[in-house]
C-alpha cells in the first residue's frame, strides 16, 4: 500500500455504552434536530484503499472525511462536499463550501449575490499528504478511467464597477453569449499545471487522454475557438476558430474524436450547426446544418440535444429540430399587451399542463445518428415517433421507438398512459409498428434481440422476437402470481418487476413476490426458479442488486448478489444465488437491520455499506463482498448516547374483515408499563416493512418525527391500511380506528383519553375523514388534506398542470369511476359534507403554492369548521410547496407549532399565543406567538 502520510487520528468507535445513566439522559429538543448529522456522498476508491464521505447537520457546515482501512485512520476537511477519487486512486478532489455564517452575515449586509463567497477546490494527494486549494471554483471533472489529469473551471471574478469596465461591457458583440473564465488542466501528483483564459465549455475524455474546451473572444466581434489539449504530449492545438458561438463538446471513449455545435448568429435566437473532428483530420467537418438533406427540410441540429458517441465510438448521436426563426420586434408597451390562455376541448393536453411543459417542448429534439465510417446521417426520431432509445449503449442496430401522442388526452383520466411501440432500424431509420395502444411496461432487451413486456390483461410476461416476429408468453407455466398481491387500486396491478438480462439475451430474470425466475425469451426452455423456492418457503423476498455500474449484462458465470427481506420478522441482508438454480441461495449476512445497497470498489471485492435500525444510525461499514471482518468507518452521531431514544415492536390485530394486520408501535426508552402515556397515530398506507428503518431526528417536512416524539415521552403507532375499492375513507377508518382499539385492549400504558392523530397529503385526507366518524382522538393534525372530492376531482395538480381526474378514478383515491358515474362515492368520501360531526381539535398545514393538493381544499374545510365554531387552525407557509423543502426554515417552525399543539391537548401543557389569540396580519413577521399562555 502507498505510504500513508495523513495527520492521522484513530477513529474512536467505542463510545462507552452507559456513559450516561438513564436519569442523565435528556429528550431531544428542536435545536438538537437542527444539529443532528447525516451522511452523504459516500464513495470508495477504485482500488478499495480509500473511503470518503460527508457528515453534515440539517443547518450549518459539514465535514468531509477521508478514511484508510488498513490503519483505521482518517483525515477531515471542513466544509468539503461532492468528493471524487482519481481513477488511479492517487488523490481525492472535492469542493469546499464557504462558511454558512459568512454567507449569512453578507446577506444581512445586502451584499449582491455575485459578490458572495464562492466555492473553493480541495485536492488531497495521498503520497505527499499535501492539500492543494484553489479559490473560486465553478466546477471540476475527473476522467472515469486511468490518467492522473483533471480539469477545473474557475468562477468569474467579482465585477469591476469602474466606468471603464462598464464601457467595455457595452462593447460586447453578443450579449446572449456566455462569459468565459479561466480553465486549469492539472496533474496533482506530477504538480503540472496549464491554464487557459476565457473558457466557456470543456470536457475530458473517459481515460483522460484528451481534453477539449471552447475559448471566447467577445469584444466587438464574437469569436469561438475550439482547443484540444493532449495530456500525454502536454500540448494544445486550436482545431476550430470562427466568428460566433461554439458549445456542447462531446469526446469519444478513446479520446480520438469529438463533436460540438456552432452558431454564427449574434441574435438571441441562434441556429446551430454540428461539427465532427478526429485526430485523423486536421479540421472539423460540418456534419449538419439547415441544408442537410438527410434530416427534415428546414431542420438543423438542436441546441439542447444530447450529443454522445456510441460505446464502440463508431456512431455519433445528436438531436435535431425545426429551425427557430427570430421573433418579430415587440412594438407594444405593457399596457397594450393581452395575456391569455385559450382552453380548447380538442387540445391533447390541458393548458396548465402545456404551460408546465412549455420550456421542455421548446427544447425538444429528435434523435439522429451519424455513422462515422460510412459518413452517413440517419434521422431516427420524428414528430410521430418522438422518443427513440438505442440499445447496447448505442452499439446495437435497433432501437425502441414510442409514440404516445394519439392518447395524450386520455392521460387526464387513464393511468398508466397508452403508447404505440416501434422497432427502429439504426442503419436506415425505418420504423416498424410492433404494438399499438399498449398500456403495459414495454422495452427492448439489452442485446436488442427481443421486445419484452408485462401484460396487465393476464399478468404474464411476453417476448417478441425481432428476427422471427414471434410473440411468446414466457411465464404461463409459472404457478405463482407475478402481479403485486398487495395491489388495492382500481386498475390492473403492476408486476413485481425483473432483474435484467444475461449476455446475448439468453435469459431474462423475473421476480415473483419472493423468488427469481430464469426465463428463456425464445420459449424453448421452461422457466427455472433460480432461488429454488427458498424465498417463498421462508417468506423472504429476493431482489438482485447490481454492484458494477459498468456491467451491461448479468454475468452467468458469477453468483447473483441478492438483497433479502424477511416479511415476517422484517430482517434484511444479502445472499448469493447460482444462475443455474442449483441449490438454495447462500446467506452472506442477515439481521434485524435495514441493509443499504453496497458500493463496490471497481478493481477489488472491497465494499462500503450501511445498516440501520430504529436505534442504530446508518453509519458506514467496510468489508469484502462476503462481509467478513467488517470495519466500522463512521460514527456520525456519537451524542445519541446522551439522549432518550426508544424501541419499536411489530404488533398485530384482527381487522373488521377478519384478516390479520400489522403495525409498528414505538415506545419511549425504558417506559414504565404502570404509567399512562399519550400516543400519536401516524399512517400513510403500509408501514410495517419499515420496522428497522432509522428515523433520523430532523425538523418536519410535513409529518411528525418519530424519534423526536418518542424521545419526548410519546408512544407512536403506525398501522397498515388496505383499501376497498370505492371506499378509501371507510377503509382508513376501519384500519386506523380498529388498530387503535386493538392496542388499547393490549397495552395498558396507553392513555385512551390522550391520543392524537397526524398525517400528510393522502394521510391528511384520511385524518379529515376519520374525525368526522369518531371522537376517539383528542387532537388531530392534517397536512394538505383533500376535504371535498367533488371539487378536487375537476381540479388541477398545479405542480404538473395535469387534471386530477386520474387520481380519483384509477390511483390513490381509489373511487374507480367518474364523478357522474359515482356521485355518492365522491360525497361519502368527502369530509366537508360531514363537518358538523367533527369534535376533534384540528391543526391543518396547507401551503398556498401546493402543487399536489390545491390549497383551496384546506380552505374549504377550515371555513366550514370555523363557521360551525369548531377548534381549527390552518398554517399557510407563503409560496411553499406540498412538502417543505430540505433547507426551509418553515420546517423548524412547523415542528415547534405541531409539538405545541399536541403537547397542549395530549399533555395538558398551556397553549401558545398563536393558538390562543392568533397572529393578526398587522403582526405578520413581527412575532411568532410561541409564548405559552398560562
Amino acid at each position: 500500500m502507498r505510504r500513508f502520510t495523513l495527520i492521522t487520528t484513530a477513529i474512536f468507535l467505542c463510545i462507552t455504552t452507559g456513559l450516561f445513566s438513564q436519569n442523565e439522559k435528556k429528550p431531544l429538543s428542536i435545536s438538537d434536530l437542527i444539529e443532528w448529522k447525516e451522511i452523504d456522498d459516500e464513495i470508495i476508491s477504485n482500488d478499495g484503499e480509500w473511503v470518503s464521505y460527508e457528515v453534515k447537520p440539517f443547518k450549518g457546515d459539514g465535514v468531509l472525511h477521508l478514511w484508510n482501512p488498513e490503519i483505521n485512520a482518517e483525515k477531515t476537511f471542513d466544509r468539503g462536499v461532492n468528493p471524487g477519487f482519481a481513477a488511479n486512486s492517487d488523490y481525492l478532489v472535492f469542493k469546499i463550501e464557504p462558511y454558512t455564517d459568512s454567507i449569512k452575515e453578507k446577506k444581512l449586509d445586502d451584499v449582491p449575490e455575485k459578490k458572495l463567497p464562492k466555492d473553493s477546490l480541495g485536492i488531497y494527494v495521498f503520497d505527499s499528504g499535501e492539500l492543494i486549494k484553489q479559490e473560486r471554483i465553478k466546477s471540476f471533472k475527473l476522467p472515469e478511467k486511468e490518467s492522473g489529469w483533471m480539469v477545473y473551471h474557475h468562477e468569474k471574478e467579482e465585477d469591476d464597477d469602474s466606468e471603464d469596465n462598464k464601457e467595455n461591457n457595452n462593447e460586447k458583440a453578443d450579449d446572449s453569449a456566455p462569459e468565459g473564465t479561466k480553465l486549469t488542466v492539472f496533474h496533482p501528483v506530477k504538480e503540472k499545471t496549464y491554464e487557459f483564459d476565457q473558457v466557456t465549455d470543456y470536457e475530458i475524455s473517459e481515460k483522460g487522454d484528451l481534453i477539449s474546451f471552447v475559448q471566447l473572444q467577445n469584444d466587438k466581434i464574437l469569436k469561438s475557438s475550439v482547443v484540444v489539449f493532449d495530456p500525454r504530449k502536454e500540448e494544445s492545438d486550436i482545431i476550430f476558430s470562427e466568428e460566433g458561438l461554439s458549445k456542447d463538446i462531446s469526446i469519444d471513449h478513446d479520446g480520438e474524436q469529438l463533436a460540438f455545435i456552432h452558431s454564427m448568429d449574434t441574435t438571441e435566437t441562434k441556429v446551430f450547426n454540428l461539427y465532427y473532428w478526429s485526430k485523423r483530420k486536421d479540421q472539423p467537418n460540418k456534419l449538419v446544418d439547415t441544408l442537410t438533406q438527410e434530416i427534415p427540410e428546414k431542420w438543423t441540429v438542436g441546441e439542447y440535444g444530447n450529443i454522445y458517441f456510441s460505446d464502440n465510438d463508431e456512431r455519433l448521436y445528436f438531436g435535431t429540430k425545426e429551425r427557430e426563426l427570430e421573433e418579430p420586434e415587440d412594438t407594444l408597451i405593457e399596457e397594450e399587451k393581452v395575456e391569455l390562455d385559450v382552453w380548447n376541448w380538442k387540445d391533447s393536453l390541458l393548458q396548465p399542463q402545456q404551460l408546465r411543459q412549455k420550456e421542455r417542448e421548446e427544447r425538444r429534439t429528435y434523435l439522429a445518428v451519424y455513422h462515422i465510417d460510412e459518413d452517413k446521417i440517419v434521422q431516427l426520431a420524428d414528430e410521430q415517433v418522438r422518443n427513440v432509445e438505442p440499445v447496447l449503449k448505442g452499439n446495437g442496430d435497433v432501437a425502441i421507438g414510442t409514440n404516445g401522442q394519439p392518447y395524450l388526452k386520455q392521460t387526464s383520466w387513464n393511468s398508466p398512459s397508452y403508447k404505440d411501440v416501434y422497432l427502429v432500424d439504426i442503419n436506415t431509420g425505418k420504423k416498424e409498428l410492433v404494438k399499438e395502444k399498449i398500456q403495459s411496461y414495454i422495452d427492448i432487451s439489452t442485446g436488442g434481440n427481443y421486445f419484452y413486456w408485462y401484460s396487465f390483461a393476464d399478468s404474464n410476461w411476453y417476448s417478441y422476437g425481432i428476427t422471427d416476429k414471434e410473440e411468446i408468453n414466457l411465464t404461463k407455466d409459472i404457478e405463482f402470481p407475478l402481479y403485486d398481491e398487495d395491489h388495492d387500486r382500481p386498475r390492473d396491478p403492476s408486476s413485481y418487476g425483473f432483474a435484467g438480462w444475461t449476455e446475448d439475451d439468453e435469459y431474462l430474470l423475473i421476480y415473483d413476490r419472493y423468488d427469481i425466475w430464469r426465463v428463456d425469451p425464445s420459449g424453448k426452455e421452461k422457466p427455472i426458479n433460480i432461488t429454488n423456492g427458498y424465498g417463498r418457503d421462508h417468506h423472504i423476498q429476493f431482489r438482485y442488486r447490481e454492484l458494477d455500474s459498468e456491467q451491461e449484462f448479468i454475468n452467468p458465470e458469477e453468483d447473483l448478489f441478492l438483497r433479502a427481506f424477511d416479511e415476517d420478522t422484517k430482517a434484511s441482508g444479502y445472499f448469493t444465488a447460482d444462475l443455474k438454480g442449483k441449490g438454495n441461495p447462500q446467506k452472506l449476512v442477515m439481521g434485524d437491520y435495514s441493509y443499504y445497497t453496497p458500493e463496490k470498489a471497481l478493481e477489488t471485492d472491497k465494499v462500503i455499506w450501511q445498516k440501520a435500525s430504529f436505534k442504530q444510525f446508518p453509519d458506514i461499514w467496510y468489508s469484502d463482498l462476503q462481509f467478513n471482518d467488517p470495519k466500522r468507518v463512521s460514527e456520525a452521531n456519537p451524542q445519541q448516547e446522551e439522549y432518550l431514544w426508544g424501541d419499536v415492536e411489530l404488533v398485530e390485530w384482527i381487522t373488521t374483515e377478519g384478516t390479520t394486520e400489522e403495525g409498528l408501535l414505538y415506545t419511549p426508552e425504558n417506559y414504565d408499563p404502570d404509567k399512562k402515556y399519550p400516543m400519536v397515530v401516524y399512517f400513510y398506507r403500509l408501514s410495517s416493512d419499515g420496522m428497522h428503518r432509522h428515523r433520523l431526528p430532523r425538523p418536519s417536512r410535513s409529518t411528525i418525527n418519530v424519534s423526536f416524539y418518542v424521545s419526548n415521552g410519546y408512544v407512536v403507532f403506525m398501522p397498515n391500511i388496505r383499501y376497498k375499492m370505492g371506499y378509501p375513507g371507510e377503509s382508513a377508518y376501519n384500519y386506523v380506528v380498529g388498530g387503535t382499539n386493538a392496542l388499547l385492549n393490549k397495552k395498558d400504558f396507553i392513555d385512551k383519553d390522550r391520543i392524537g392523530i397526524q398525517g400528510q397529503s393522502w394521510g391528511g385526507y384520511q385524518i379529515a375523514h376519520i374525525i368526522t366518524k369518531t371522537d376517539m382522538y383528542a387532537a388531530a393534525s392534517a397536512g394538505a388534506p383533500v376535504s371535498n372530492m367533488t371539487s378536487a376531482y375537476g381540479g388541477i395538480r398545479w405542480g404538473t398542470g395535469k387534471s386530477r381526474m386520474h387520481q380519483y378514478e384509477k390511483t390513490q383515491s381509489r373511487i374507480g369511476g367518474t364523478l357522474w358515474e359515482k356521485p355518492l362515492h365522491y360525497i361519502e368520501n368527502s369530509p366537508l359534507f360531514y363537518a358538523p360531526k367533527v369534535n376533534t381539535p384540528l391543526l391543518m398545514r396547507h401551503n398556498d403554492a401546493d402543487g399536489a393538493v390545491p390549497w383551496y381544499q384546506g380552505i374549504e374545510f377550515f371555513v366550514a369548521l370555523r363557521r360551525l365554531d369548531k377548534p381549527v387552525w390552518m398554517l399557510n407557509y407563503n409560496d411553499a410547496p406540498h412538502n417543505e423543502r430540505a433547507d426551509s426554515p418553515n420546517r423548524k417552525d412547523f415542528s415547534i407549532r405541531m409539538k405545541q399543539f399536541f403537547d397542549h391537548y395530549l399533555k395538558n401543557d398551556p397553549a401558545p399565543v398563536w393558538m390562543e389569540k392568533g397572529i393578526p396580519a398587522t403582526k405578520k413577521g413581527k412575532t411568532r406567538g410561541y409564548e405559552l399562555v398560562e
